[in-house]
């Protein structure tokens, strides 16, 4: 009888992340927990336990991308990571890591550039942005301090992370990791 039931589950889960990567990509929505949470809703499900981890999602927008706008995703992808590579230049000295959706390569025209960087002190980057003239809003993201940059074409979000605490299941590119990826699409 639990066969049913959990493939039920799986359903469940699978609609809730295409939904997700729907109102993600068509309606501007950035965080996951909302985007789940809506897409469960409208759908009629329970929003308390059975959702899909990030990654689903994420592989969901990346279906989704593929099947109907290919050529714009890479486009989008390309434009993003090179945005993402000069901005990481500028934090080289803070070791960034890209993470999110330009990292995972699951973007839409709404994604942020996100950065991690081994921070354990907000003030030294605080004046670091300070000197540099770059204004920015502090944010408080999962308990963690974050950055929110306003720039063109994308907002930069940079997240303060403890050291051992960077390398997650999330997938996440160095400076040069990421030149390494940009290389064919510059040569």
């Amino acid at each position: 009888m639990t066969a049913p039931r959990s493939g039920r589950a799986a359903q469940a889960r699978a609609q809730v992340a295409e939904l997700a990567a729907r109102l993600m990509a068509e309606h501007g929505l950035r965080d996951y927990a909302t985007a789940k949470r809506k897409a469960a809703r409208q759908l009629g499900l329970p929003e308390a336990h059975g959702m899909p981890s990030n990654e689903e999602v994420d592989a969901a927008l990346l279906e989704r991308q593929a099947l109907f706008e290919p050529e714009e995703q890479v486009a989008a992808l390309t434009r993003l990571r090179r945005q993402a590579m000069e901005v990481m230049r500028v934090f080289e000295r803070f070791r960034p890591m890209l993470t999110g959706g330009v990292a995972s390569g699951s973007v839409s025209e709404h994604s942020l550039i996100e950065l991690d960087i081994a921070q354990d002190d907000s003030k030294d980057f605080e004046q670091f942005l300070v000197n540099r003239g770059i204004a920015y809003k502090v944010q408080d993201r999962a308990d963690r301090m974050a950055y929110l940059i306003y720039a063109e074409p994308a907002d930069i979000l940079v997240r303060m992370v403890f050291q051992d605490a960077r390398h997650g299941h999330t997938p996440h590119l160095s400076l040069d990791r990421l030149n390494k990826l940009l290389a064919p699409a510059d040569g």
